[in-house]
């Protein structure tokens, strides 16, 4: 999926904003990158690209909220590994993740707080952007 493609099916789906989010700062992307590695999906960092402009329901995660859920649930939940990147928030303790050693291929994991089974709720973020019944107003 082009990055094109991205914002395309974000904008079907969420309002363009009228004023920038500010939960996700202009380094956003950057400091994702910085803190997990450029072997991310690159339809995850093009859908990040645009979280400050689109009106996009549900908890995806700012960088600096990103990075502080993986260092305290890497120290303290041991059904939490170092492969576990959190970027949207469930509200009950449990988070979407990517994995990390999966790199640009990685599925969309449901890593729940209180539960060692890790569940893949979408092959791919392209899939997750699809069928994103997480976040989508449709």
């Amino acid at each position: 999926m082009t990055d094109a493609e991205v914002e395309e099916l974000t904008a079907e789906r969420h309002r363009r904003s009228t004023a920038h989010d500010p939960r996700f700062s202009a380094d956003d992307t950057a400091k994702i990158l910085e803190a997990f590695g450029a072997d991310l999906p690159p339809e995850f960092i093009a859908f990040r690209k645009l979280l400050p402009f689109y009106n996009v329901t549900g908890d995806h995660l700012p960088a600096n909220e990103m990075t502080a859920t993986y260092d305290w649930e890497a120290a303290n939940n041991p059904n939490f590994t170092e492969d576990f990147i959190p970027f949207y928030a469930i509200g009950n303790g449990d988070f979407l993740c990517l994995s990390r050693s999966a790199g640009r291929p990685s599925p969309v994991l449901y890593v729940a707080h209180d539960d060692p089974e890790v569940a893949v709720l979408h092959p791919s973020f392209s899939d997750y952007l699809r069928n994103a019944e997480w976040y989508s107003e449709q």
